[in-house]
């Protein structure tokens, strides 16, 4: 009987595994959700879900709406489930160069296009840029709502 008994306990488990296994499909959830910087929608903003315990991060960008949808590996393909830190990053990148006039062609022009330095200017604050120092956490679970992110720019 014991042999029986184990037998059965063993179809059970494995018949309830695949139902699970069944049930979320390839064990990615959609994830989609809003942006805002200061009550206002955050377009152009790229977006991870970077997992709690190390791996491969979930991008997407925001629209003009400030609204975003997740991707693992392929467009629209979604997140596994389970605890996320969450990084937004929007740039603003311009080039500058030295004011003083040079005639084209010459040894100072050359220097001064090796001058030329990109700068770059974080949009949203510079904290939320990094999973080491945001505070942003999501949990990806089934039938989530919709993630609302409200940035304040500190300002």
């Amino acid at each position: 009987m014991h042999k029986r008994t184990s037998a059965l306990m063993m179809s059970i488990c494995l018949g309830l595994g695949t139902a699970l296994l069944g049930c979320s499909g390839n064990g990615m959830l959609p994830v989609e959700g809003t942006v805002t910087l200061d009550g206002q929608p955050l377009d152009g903003a790229a977006i991870s879900f970077v997992p709690a315990e190390g791996g491969r991060p979930s991008t997407g960008q925001t629209d003009d709406q400030g609204h975003f949808t997740l991707a693992s590996y392929t467009a629209g393909d979604g997140v596994p489930p389970g605890e996320y830190k969450v990084t937004v990053v929007k740039l603003d990148t311009r080039r500058q160069a030295e004011a003083a006039p040079v005639e084209e062609g010459t040894e100072a022009d050359q220097q001064v296009m090796g001058n030329i330095e990109q700068a770059v200017k974080f949009l949203t604050p510079m904290k939320y840029s990094s999973p080491a120092t945001t505070d942003l956490k999501v949990e990806v679970k089934a039938n989530m709502e919709p993630v609302q992110i409200d940035l304040k720019s500190g300002r």
